[in-house]
């Protein structure tokens, strides 16, 4: 593919293959004291094999003092550059160029003392950090000055300076977060020089020719926070002080929906940051922000607004990207839908895992080994689950078939994409399902399949994802005509008329996106949950968007109310205190839970090798689903 985006470039005396970046994001995989694991090596190694132009690793701690959510890379003492020097070694062997990110939480410390330029809490529910001193400013400037040494005594080509996302260096630039009154507060300039002696810090014990990369936001986007014209006044600075590259991200803590977008965001949200950015500084810039789509990230560079790309969750979808891009061969791409379910894991102290590709976080142990002996396996229900399963065994070799009782595959992601949130989702359906079709996989839908039809058949397994079933509850009025279930409101199948009062009872997943669905058409919309909150089953970033966008669409929402009652024209509910409460309501949709239907179809199945997975088995999430297919797929 002709273009800027895959032309060779020099950045900082480094030789670039193309200007695709990716950016650092966090894995879970360094082990508990923050040392390299082969896990770690693995995953990172897999992404620079795909034809990548640079590479950034995860954010690394400065400090033995500061900790995030664990397990992270860790930067401040030798005993870590070992390993680091094995993983640096194993990207640059692709011939990619490799930095670190340096990084202090900050007041967004949850493991240990959280600390901060002024003693102003993250949020009500978190804990008033220490305020700094001078004399512990001047120790952590200098501790990311000795992180960046041991970087390059680690054979890293650069390092990259975190400043964005309400760390600490961005706390200090903050209006929101700095109030002091000495020479590290007050104007701009005070606020911007913890990040400018930072710099000078690395400069001197690094030396000249060692590349200093900095991120920053843009802007933070929350009300009495710095904009795009401070932030590239901030940058013209800091290129001054000898910064190489300057990297554009966006948001805080506040907005996080900015800083990580989900797929509810435009693509390239966030470009026109980088393109005000680099009108000021002559060093390159790189642009981020759901950025994964190839002509998009063209134009970006042809209009001036970048000099290179960040292609981030992307490639954790799919380490190849770049190449594939670059050869033309887009359509083989398996698609990112920025449901951020990695981000969700990593932010638990979990390990990355990816709602599309089962391999990361076992990047260096996942094989999709032939089979000894091709069997004719018989996959029932054409979900995330059951795609995945199909196309494993068909990629080992078997002779596969799937059977989907709907019109198409894709099960509930057809359900979840009706959401005005959640429409990418259709993405990846659209992805597997043209790729079972290559792969020579019998597709068969709106099809009903039961014992019988598993005994016509006579698979050598069945492969069970069948799903699960709407949970009804025993609800007094719950069988009125006017009770619907949330699925088929969502698919169409049943109409609610503009104007009615609807209440949804049940503030799940699925009962928040039908809430959504209807919030722009119906007369008034409630949500009843009889959990404390509501949204489970929603990674934070979406959810906390999602729930934003349904109060200001006036949906009420009602939690901690058990429903009892559902009659003509409303809905009875028990409040907390034990009283009784009720919401008008012309239609009910019904979003409680899910009840497994594999158990039941295996029992009724004489003499077939049965494997149930996915919903069929445990009601999960969309990265479990997949996961679960991968390994039943690896395992027939």
């Amino acid at each position: 593919m002709s273009g800027l985006l895959f032309s060779e470039c020099e950045v900082a005396g480094l030789s670039l293959k193309n200007r695709v970046v990716m950016p650092a994001m966090g894995t879970g995989l360094p082990d508990h004291e923050g040392f390299v694991t082969e896990e770690t090596i693995a995953y990172y190694e897999r992404r620079a094999r795909g034809g990548l132009g640079l590479m950034v690793l995860e954010a690394s701690l400065v400090s033995p003092d500061a900790y995030g959510v664990g397990p992270e890379l860790r930067l401040h003492d030798e005993r870590y550059v070992p390993g680091l020097s094995r993983l640096a070694q194993a990207v640059q062997r692709h011939d990619v160029p490799v930095g670190v990110q340096l990084w202090h939480p900050g007041r967004q410390t949850l493991l240990g003392e959280p600390i901060a330029p002024s003693p102003i809490p993250l949020s009500r529910r978190t804990p008033v950090p220490r305020e700094l001193s001078e004399a512990d400013i001047h120790e952590l400037i200098a501790s990311y000055a000795r992180a960046a040494v041991n970087c390059r005594s680690a054979g890293f080509d650069f390092v990259e300076v975190h400043g964005a996302h309400c760390y600490l260096p961005c706390e200090f630039l903050s209006p929101l977060s700095n109030h002091r009154e000495d020479r590290y507060g007050g104007d701009l300039r005070g606020r911007a020089s913890f990040m400018i002696e930072i710099v000078r810090a690395i400069r001197a014990a690094c030396g000249q020719d060692f590349p200093i990369f900095f991120r920053i936001s843009g802007e933070e986007g929350a009300q009495g926070g710095f904009g795009v014209e401070e932030s590239a006044q901030v940058c013209q600075w800091l290129e001054q002080e000898g910064v190489s590259c300057i990297s554009v991200s966006a948001g805080n803590w506040y907005a996080l929906h900015l800083t990580i977008p989900p797929m509810s965001m435009p693509h390239g949200c966030l470009a026109p940051l980088a393109g005000r950015i680099r009108e000021g500084v002559s060093v390159p810039v790189i642009a981020a922000g759901r950025l994964d789509d190839v002509d998009l990230a063209e134009r970006l560079l042809q209009e001036g607004q970048a000099d290179l790309i960040a292609v981030g969750r992307a490639l954790i979808a799919d380490p190849d990207w770049p190449a594939k891009a670059a050869s033309g061969r887009r359509e083989e791409i398996r698609p990112c839908i920025a449901c951020n379910a990695c981000v969700d894991l990593v932010a638990r102290a979990e390990e990355a895992r990816c709602a599309v590709n089962p391999e990361v976080g076992r990047d260096g142990t996942f094989e999709i080994v032939p089979a000894q002996q091709p069997r004719r396996v018989m996959v029932v229900g054409g979900g995330p689950a059951g795609m995945e399963a199909a196309r494993i065994a068909r990629m080992r070799g078997h002779e596969v078939s799937i059977w989907e009782r709907d019109q198409e595959l894709g099960g509930k992601l057809d359900v979840a994409a009706r959401a005005p949130s959640k429409a990418d989702v259709l993405r990846f359906r659209s992805y597997q399902s043209q790729l079972l079709a290559k792969l020579g996989v019998e597709i068969h839908t709106g099809v009903e399949v039961g014992a019988a039809e598993i005994e016509q058949q006579a698979p050598d397994v069945v492969v069970l994802a069948v799903g699960a079933d709407p949970l009804i509850p025993p609800i007094a009025g719950i069988d009125a005509a006017h009770v619907l279930d949330a699925q088929e409101i969502l698919l169409g199948r049943a109409r609610i008329a503009p104007g009615r009062r609807v209440a949804v009872i049940g503030g799940s997943a699925t009962g928040c996106e039908t809430a959504e669905f209807l919030a722009g058409s119906a007369g008034a919309v409630s949500i009843l949950e009889m959990m404390p909150g509501v949204g489970r089953g929603v990674e934070q970033i979406t959810r906390r968007r999602l729930l934003g966008d349904l109060r200001e669409a006036g949906v009420q929402i009602l939690t901690e109310a058990k429903v009892t009652m559902i009659e003509p024209g409303r809905v009875v509910y028990q409040r907390p205190d034990g009283g009784e409460g009720f919401v008008e309501a012309d239609d009910v949709a019904l979003a409680i839970g899910w009840r497994p239907r594999g158990e039941d179809l295996a029992a009724a199945i004489n003499g077939t090798e049965a494997v149930i997975l996915g919903d069929a088995l445990t009601p999960a999430d969309f990265v479990a689903a997949v996961n679960a297919g991968a390994d039943a797929g690896l395992s027939v």
